[in-house]
């Protein structure tokens, strides 16, 4: 038994201050209680088999079959896309010279923000600048499922550079984040209840008595915001947007982009949007380092092309626009969508409850557990190394990637 400092892979904060103990490669966190932790190392492993179509074979064969049906396939989609930097830049080799499609299991919501940037553009915000310099942070409908550390590290920290005691809290929402409930006497923050319809016109109403000659607001919540937003130094604005109305998602987030840019004219303010999961920041930067495109981009036509509507994984499997789809996930067990009239080809971790439902399935380790890694924090500044801390011989994502393109080569001559 040992041990070991932990940087934990299982959501974008990247928390790197874990103490792991390690016994015969079961892991338990020692110093913290975060639940996509503990049930993500919960996990055992009984077996590795690769499987195709029902029967248990070697990885051998499974990447062999895998490569012959991406050389037949007219139009392959690599869906997904759970990886870390080097599985992505594997998977786009084979993506750019094979022509195939590239989405990611949480670009339906991480794509309005794309579009809102690409619209408005944006004042970007730091975890570190949130942590140690936000005198004001102002929260729009973000619960503590995703990251659930985030408000103990960073935005209730105990100790900041800059020794922050009197910083204000402002969330404003229906569904009241956890850890807000549970420390209520101990913390200063104000919660402002609201559905995703009334937080759009909240939002466009502050922006309006900002903009306005008139600037005092007659609803009181809004006075009182906006007096406190005066009275910022250096202010933050936090947002998830999968966790807003679908239909109005979009709208919401061009408002706080356009509020953050108001804000700017009298004061600093900077925004963050919590859109991390999976780790579609990772795949998006690697994306746009190589191609200079993001994510929903097809090479079909020997160069990219991106189209956010086009390009959707949902899309491409109900009206059956490709013939191949090969799933990525080497973090959790997350569902996948199957289309029986397609082949379908999983590579993911060997517990995954749907690996007996596709044409192929090739067992992975997981980045930071079974391999050493680098992934992207969820404020897109800080690319994290993770280290191997598990003994179980299972394989990269990268290394599987990299046997599929030399056995894909190989049948050509």
């Amino acid at each position: 038994m040992k041990n070991l400092n932990f940087t934990c892979p299982f959501c974008s904060l990247l928390c790197d201050d874990i103490q792991l103990e390690v016994k015969e490669n079961t892991l338990k966190p020692l110093n913290s209680k975060c639940s996509i932790l503990i049930n993500s190392l919960k996990k055992k492993i009984n077996e590795q088999f690769s499987i195709i179509n029902g029967k248990k074979k070697n990885i051998s064969q499974a990447i062999n079959e895998l490569s012959f049906l991406i050389k037949k396939s007219k139009s392959t989609l690599f869906a997904g896309m759970g990886t870390d930097i080097k599985g992505t830049r594997a998977a786009l080799d084979i993506i750019d010279k094979y022509k195939c499609i590239i989405d990611h299991f949480s670009s339906d919501t991480y794509v309005k923000n794309l579009k809102s940037m690409q619209e408005t553009g944006g004042f970007f915000l730091t975890l570190s600048e949130l942590k140690n310099r936000s005198d004001t942070i102002i929260i729009f409908q973000t619960s503590d499922d995703v990251l659930p550390r985030l408000f103990e590290k960073y935005i209730f920290s105990k100790d900041t550079i800059n020794n922050l005691k009197k910083r204000k809290v402002v969330f404003i929402g229906s569904k009241v984040p956890q850890f807000l409930y549970k420390n209520k006497k101990l913390i200063n923050v104000e919660i402002i209840k609201l559905d995703s319809i009334n937080l759009l016109n909240f939002i466009s109403s502050i922006r309006k008595s900002i903009n306005s000659k008139d600037s005092e607001a007659k609803d009181k919540k809004i006075f009182n915001l906006i007096e406190l937003l005066k009275k910022t130094k250096y202010g933050s604005i936090l947002w998830s947007i999968s966790e807003l109305q679908g239909d109005v998602s979009d709208l919401i987030v061009n408002e706080i982009n356009l509020l953050i840019q108001d804000l700017n004219k009298f004061t600093r303010f900077s925004g963050l949007s919590l859109s991390g999961s999976d780790h579609i920041l990772t795949v998006n930067e690697v994306l746009l380092w190589q191609t200079g495109f993001p994510i929903r981009t097809s090479f079909a036509n020997g160069f990219p092309i991106h189209d956010i509507e086009q390009f959707s994984t949902k899309k491409l499997l109900d009206n059956k626009e490709v013939d191949l789809a090969i799933w990525i996930n080497s973090f959790n067990e997350k569902k996948i969508i199957i289309n029986k009239k397609i082949k379908n080809v999983l590579i993911g971790i060997p517990n995954h409850p749907q690996k007996n439902d596709v044409d192929i399935f090739i067992p992975v380790g997981t980045p930071g557990l079974d391999h050493n890694s680098h992934l992207l924090r969820v404020d897109k500044v800080v690319t994290m190394p993770l280290k191997k801390v598990r003994n179980i011989s299972l394989q990269s994502v990268e290394q599987v990637l990299n046997k599929v393109k030399k056995g894909i080569v190989n049948s050509d001559n």
